[in-house]
This record gives structure tokens, C-alpha cells and sequence, in this order.
């Protein structure tokens, strides 16, 4: 395992992290609307994440951070082609930090409600986006030499995308149920558990149906293995489907419509002679 491995497994950790400790978080945003059926069931909701909703995020900004350090490119090829779908996904998540931080402000039921609006929207948007940029990533986009994605947003918008989308927006609700039944006592911890055993039948069947899409696209390309596939950006980072190898010796990049020494068809010592006979004239 060289560094870059090493990196790419450390990457992975961090947004694992992000995933089970802010997956919770998620799911309570979204039970407002199920669970939340009075302010004061509300104020219960949030005060189970209030400690800790915060400190998630960090994760997050962690393995971000770690993308650019160590795959500069994979970090430019992810954030410009997926620009739209990471930018809702921000949007979203700074909504739903003002509407925490600020419901308590002004006690007014008309302003608490529009905070638990936002909290709702910051918590379904990321939970759904999240999903679909992960199934786009493993799946597979349309890259060009320029290592830009080449896919517009719509093409994202592919069935196994889509699934993937609901799969991590059931498996946040699925999270937030449980971590609520834990945290709470009374009616709220009895409507919290009585959701988790339809949300697992859901998550189940929803499962079933990726396996079966992926299953579908491996037989698709085993019957026709010549034909242009998209490239999962994880081997981008990796420098596999793109033949880079990050860990070897770089090879030195010849532009002959610019002249430079040593071009195709002549040695190294001519191209020198050349350029030395240019400059002197």
C-alpha cells in the first residue's frame, strides 16, 4: 500500500465518519414533520442533537480538507463537475445552521415555524443529495482528458442515482428514528420506534433494487467490454482507469507546435544546438 492509498483509505474514513455521526442529525431534521406534530415535541426533537450537531460537521470540513491536500486533482474533477449538486447541498446545510442556531431568538410561533421549515429542507436536501453524488461517484461519470466531467446535471439524474439518493435519505431516517427512541422517553420515544420497523422494510426493498440495477450494468458491459464506459472518480484519484501512475517517475510532456528541445524525430543535443542557433540569431 503506497501513500496514496493510505490517503484515499483516510478520506474514506472521515466521510464515513460524516456519515454515521451527521446521518442522525438528518434523520431528526427530517422527523419534524413526522414526529413533530406540536412546538413542543419540536423543542424535544432538537434538543436531542443540540450538543452535538455541530461538532458532525467538522468531519466533513476534515475530509474535504484532506481531498485537496492529497488529490488535488480528484478534489478539482469532484467540486466543478458535481458544482450544482454540492452547491445545493451547502446552501441547504447553512440554512438549516441559522434556523438552529436562531429558532430560539425571537418567541414568536410564526418565526419558530418557518426555523423548522428551513431545518427540514437543510435536513431532506443534503440527506438525498448526498446519496445521489455517492451513486454518480461509484457508478461512474463521463470524463474527458482534461480530467473535467463532461456529464450535465441531468444526466446525473440516472435511475441508480436516484436510488442511491433514497437509499442514504431512508438509512438518515432510519438513524434519526433510532437515535430519537433512544434520547427521549413517552409518546415521542413510542412514535419514534414504531417508524423503524417500516423504514427497514423500505431501506431493505430499496436496496434490492440498486443490487439489481448494478447487477444490470455489469452484464451490460460484459457483453460488450469494448465499449466506452464512464470513469469512477475514486480510480481517478488513484490514477487506475486514466493509466497514472502518482507514485512514478513524471514523464516529461513534448508540445512540438511550441518547439521544445528535444521533440519527436531529434536528439536531445540537436534540439539544444537549435535553440542556442535561434536565440543567437
Amino acid at each position: 500500500m503506497n501513500i496514496h492509498e493510505v490517503w484515499f483509505v483516510i478520506v474514506a474514513v472521515l466521510f464515513v465518519g460524516y456519515f454515521v455521526l451527521e446521518g442522525f442529525d438528518f434523520g431528526v431534521g427530517m422527523l419534524f414533520g413526522v414526529l413533530g406534530r406540536t412546538d413542543t415535541r419540536r423543542r424535544v426533537l432538537l434538543n436531542t442533537i443540540g450538543p452535538v450537531w455541530d461538532g458532525n460537521e467538522v468531519w466533513v470540513i476534515t475530509a474535504v480538507g484532506a481531498m485537496f491536500a492529497a488529490f488535488p486533482e480528484w478534489y478539482a474533477t469532484l467540486f466543478a463537475g458535481f458544482y450544482l449538486p454540492l452547491l445545493a447541498i451547502l446552501v441547504t446545510l447553512i440554512v438549516r445552521v441559522c434556523a438552529i442556531e436562531w429558532r430560539g431568538k425571537i418567541d414568536d410561533p410564526t418565526w419558530r415555524r418557518r426555523c423548522d421549515i428551513a431545518i427540514m429542507l437543510g435536513s431532506w436536501v443534503p440527506a438525498f443529495g448526498w446519496g445521489m453524488l455517492i451513486a454518480n461517484i461509484v457508478h461512474g461519470v463521463a470524463i474527458n482528458a482534461d480530467k473535467q466531467v463532461t456529464a450535465g446535471l441531468f444526466a446525473m439524474l440516472h435511475p441508480y442515482a436516484l436510488l442511491g439518493g433514497a437509499t442514504t435519505l431512508l438509512l438518515f431516517l432510519l438513524h434519526g428514528t433510532v437515535f430519537v427512541a433512544l434520547k427521549t422517553a413517552g409518546e415521542v420515544r413510542d412514535d419514534a420506534a414504531f417508524q423503524d420497523i417500516g423504514l427497514a422494510v423500505e431501506i431493505l426493498v430499496i436496496l434490492a433494487l440498486g443490487d439489481h440495477r448494478a447487477d444490470a450494468g455489469l452484464r451490460v458491459e460484459a457483453r460488450d467490454p469494448g465499449a466506452a464506459r464512464a470513469h469512477p472518480l475514486g480510480q481517478v484519484a488513484l490514477g487506475h482507469d486514466l493509466q497514472l501512475d502518482l507514485a512514478g517517475p513524471v514523464e516529461p510532456v513534448e508540445d512540438p507546435g511550441v518547439g521544445v528541445v528535444g521533440g519527436p524525430g531529434e536528439a536531445e543535443g540537436d534540439g539544444v544546438l537549435q535553440a542556442e542557433q535561434a536565440a543567437a540569431d
